[in-house]
């Protein structure tokens, strides 16, 4: 099996990007984000939603990154450098930072961290910065005696409690066709998301809501929690476990301590399971503009 350190350093061109307003459109329907000024508007186009530049797809097979039996997304961040709107234009290039290998309960883990930047085309001005964290599993095969089937990475975790003092901000879950409508905008087209013959073959309990699209949703929190004219500036998700399609996701939020800049709020977030279980938590920047 190749050395996974030998695709650090890899990288892409950069490449053009349209934030098409289609994308657009179909990454906030389906998140459920309904707020100012991520809404369109008669004064001209909307930010784009903050989680859309890190739902784009990220094609870690041209970074030289191998396939695997399951793939999994660890988590994601993103730092908004500029305002983003609908209709912009923009180029990209992800490149491999790091590569680490684990032995879980479950096999080998191969764990690549990547980080794509954003820049306007023409003016090469600097507007997002990403990371990423593609995770490739190789279940261990049970031997003959082993009665025990092994069980996906996450989804046994000893299980965590909301902390005291946070606000419940939403409940939601995902439908499959709305699973499929995510996948088509952001072109991640993993069938672990929508294939439930796929996603049992690869040791899953059944189709998984994408990392990304629970990563919408604490944006979607943070924004609720600092009310119209909030902008997020920073937002990252780490995902502890598996949500499936079509179960219930809860959204807390909790002010951290450690207080931003005059004018933002940073905010500590959960999701939470229907089994009652933290399966992803999250930070977020939001800075509060005054609304005309």
């Amino acid at each position: 099996m190749p050395d996974p350190s030998s695709v650090v350093g890899n990288s892409t061109e950069w490449q053009p990007f349209e934030c098409a307003r289609w994308r657009c459109d179909l990454v906030r329907a389906v998140s459920g984000l309904a707020q100012e000024p991520y809404l369109p508007t008669d004064a001209g186009p909307e930010l784009v939603p903050p989680s859309f530049l890190s739902a784009q797809y990220v094609d870690a097979f041209a970074l030289g990154i191998p396939d695997a039996p399951a793939r999994l997304n660890g988590g994601n961040q993103c730092q908004w450098l500029a305002d983003v709107r609908v209709g912009d234009q923009l180029e990209r290039k992800s490149t491999v930072v790091n590569a680490d290998v684990k032995t879980g309960r479950t096999g080998r883990l191969e764990i690549y961290t990547i980080e794509t930047a954003y820049r306007r085309a023409g003016s090469g001005e600097p507007v997002a910065r990403l990371g990423y964290t593609a995770i490739r599993r190789y279940p261990t095969e049970p031997g003959p005696s082993s009665t025990t089937a092994p069980q996906p990475s996450g989804v046994d975790r000893p299980r965590e409690e909301v902390p005291a003092g946070a606000t419940k901000l939403f409940v939601t879950s995902v439908a499959p066709r709305d699973v499929v409508r995510y996948a088509v905008a952001t072109d991640d087209l993993y069938e672990a998301h929508y294939d439930e013959s796929f996603a049992r073959a690869s040791g899953l309990p059944g189709t998984i809501v994408h990392g990304l699209l629970k990563m919408a949703w604490l944006a979607r929190g943070a924004l609720e929690y600092g009310g119209v004219g909030s902008v997020v500036r920073e937002i990252s998700a780490t995902y502890r476990g598996m949500d499936l399609v079509g179960e219930s996701f809860t959204v807390w939020a909790l002010p951290d301590g450690d207080a931003g800049r005059a004018g933002t709020t940073r905010l500590r977030l959960f999701g939470q399971s229907h089994s009652g279980a933290i399966s992803t938590t999250g930070t977020a920047v939001i800075e509060h503009r005054n609304e005309e």
